[in-house]
């Protein structure tokens, strides 16, 4: 298609804070700029020093006051922003809202002004919430009015099509930048011998950090292990004590949050990259590490084992320190990991680069384009 289009594009988090929604959106956003197109974010200022509106990379960006970063947040943020959504919604051809929290503005223009509608439901909070039988009447309000529902992993994709019934939804996985996340040296300091770890986590209960670091205090006296952790949450003092309690502090090392523009340089220090959550949607770290052509062990939950199979990393089951101490020994007895770590990356580039998935995401703006105007 020739024709190019004025996309709206709501979304509760946005750069520069650092996660998995921030990172898809921004470069789902700035690809679609490249190729012609005009998209403005509406997103919360998370970060007391980013402008209320500038523009990156020729993205319109557009931040309102943030609420906090759990569900009662999210709900006011939702109701706050939802007459700026509405309202902006008029001069766009169609609305892309990310998460359910950015999506009752948008649900609201595509009620008063027919504009076309997309929701991508991101995250693991989905699937909890969806679980409540109270939350599922107004998930279902804001969700229905889409012309397709997006979902970054076929087990979110099961729950919305439940949710929603009669709704077209679509999987897709989310896409990885491969032209910043590729092999470079690495930065991180290692003792000779040494089998160096990195997990690329924020330190909240349900990324099962906890049980990583019990494994490392299994792994003590069987090799000679160092795990960096990058990341920071609510339970860093609490972990710190789990490493001191178990003899591992000078064996684990929590970096705080790392800028993304570091992140190639910490992969590509990693003899492994661990990601041992206990629910998760699909790792955009875990993705970002294997296109830094890392091997990848990780849970076998959620979306994880729909981009890490055993031809090239390692699943093991959640929660369970001996198996990820069992995982890890595994990996270092392996002689071919740089040949797994090469099938990583040229897996990403076949399946989840970013041009792949602006290319699908395309597809569907103009699918539900046509749909609308044939209504």
């Amino acid at each position: 298609m020739s024709r190019k289009l004025n996309i709206l594009m709501p979304s509760i988090y946005f750069p520069p804070r650092q996660g998995g929604i921030e990172s898809h959106v921004y470069f789902l956003a700035r690809e679609l700029v490249r190729r012609g197109h005009s998209v403005k974010v509406i997103t919360t200022r998370t970060e007391a020093s980013s402008p209320a509106s500038e523009e990156m990379d020729g993205v319109q960006v557009r931040r309102l006051p943030s609420f906090g970063k759990h569900f009662v947040g999210w709900s006011l943020g939702s109701v706050f922003s939802a007459p700026e959504i509405t309202y902006s919604a008029k001069s766009f051809d169609l609305i892309h809202c990310h998460t359910f929290a950015s999506a009752l503005g948008g649900s609201v223009a595509a009620l008063l002004y027919g504009r076309p509608l997309v929701v991508t439901v991101h995250s693991s909070h989905f699937l909890r919430l969806a679980k409540n039988a109270a939350m599922r009447p107004p998930l279902n309000l804001v969700l229905r009015r889409a012309g397709a529902l997006l979902s970054t992993s076929k087990e979110i994709d099961g729950v919305v099509a439940d949710l929603v019934p009669g709704s077209w939804t679509v999987p897709i996985v989310n896409g990885i930048d491969t032209a910043t996340f590729k092999p470079v040296s690495g930065s991180l300091e290692r003792e000779a011998g040494e089998f160096v770890i990195v997990c690329p986590r924020r330190l909240v209960a349900k990324n099962g950090v906890e049980f990583l670091v019990r494994a490392m205090g299994i792994l003590k006296d069987r090799m000679k292990v160092r795990l960096y952790i990058t990341g920071d949450g609510p339970l860093a003092a609490e972990l710190g004590g789990t490493a001191a309690g178990l003899g591992i502090s000078d064996r684990v090392v929590f970096m705080g949050g790392v800028e993304n523009a570091r992140m190639p340089s910490v992969y590509s220090s990693a003899d492994l990259v661990v990601v041992p959550s206990l629910v998760e949607a699909t790792s955009i770290a875990a993705l970002e590490a294997m296109s830094c052509e890392r091997v990848v062990a990780a849970s076998r939950v959620g979306g994880l084992p729909e981009i890490i199979d055993e031809r090239l990393g390692f699943l093991f089951e959640p929660g369970r320190p001996e198996a990820i101490a069992e995982t890890v020994e595994k990996a270092a007895r392996r002689t071919d990991m740089a040949e797994l770590g090469r099938e990583a990356r040229r897996r990403v580039e076949e399946n989840w680069s970013i041009g792949k998935m602006t290319d699908t995401h395309e597809e569907i703006y103009w699918k539900v384009l046509g749909e609308a105007a044939n209504a």
